[in-house]
């Protein structure tokens, strides 16, 4: 039991120097402690905002870049499929023809993919790597919508990656042009 050196119990609460001391180290904690809470509830909040804006740029940025690259793999496309070369292959539907210049044009470009069809998007040549049967290609929404006579793009599933694919038809003429077939270019994601 602590005792004071006049021999009387010490109580904490018992002279008015302690209680003011208590009441002001209370106030000092409960006052810093109401500060830090706040600041840093309004810190959390801002950098929760920062990192949504942050994730919203780039999305958007991804987006861009995505827009870019399937731009870019539609002119390339269409500058291979307009290739004299090409067309004659095609014209002739003749596989054996088709396939050597189907390879070369796939070294050439760094395509995981280029694929060939006739106008029926019958398989003339298929360059790369693909998990799909040749049987199935003409069922692909690009190469149907190739054989329409527009350009399309998309995703195609791999067992290894996913290959984003741009599809353009080959056609010969300027004012009614003539459907020889179709050009897939794939790249791998």
């Amino acid at each position: 039991k602590p005792t004071s050196r006049y021999g009387n119990d010490v109580k904490i609460l018992s002279s008015l120097t302690n209680r003011i001391f208590l009441a002001s180290a209370a106030l000092a904690v409960v006052s810093i402690g109401s500060a830090v809470y706040f600041v840093s509830r309004t810190i959390t909040r801002e950098a929760e905002a920062e990192l949504q804006r942050g994730l919203i740029e780039a999305g958007t940025l991804v987006e861009q870049q995505t827009a870019t690259l399937v731009q870019n793999f539609t002119v390339t496309a269409r500058l291979v499929a307009d290739l004299p070369k090409l067309k004659a292959a095609v014209a002739d539907a003749d596989p054996p023809t088709a396939r050597p210049l189907a390879v070369d044009y796939q070294h050439q470009l760094g395509a995981a993919l280029l694929l060939v069809t006739d106008r029926r998007g019958g398989v003339l040549a298929i360059a790369g790597d693909t998990d799909m049967a040749p049987e199935t290609v003409a069922t692909r929404p690009e190469i149907q919508g190739a054989l329409a006579g527009r350009e399309m793009s998309g995703f195609w599933a791999q067992t290894d990656g996913v290959l984003q694919v741009v599809a353009v038809p080959i056609a010969v003429g300027l004012d009614r042009p003539e459907l020889l077939g179709t050009l897939a270019l794939g790249f791998r994601l």
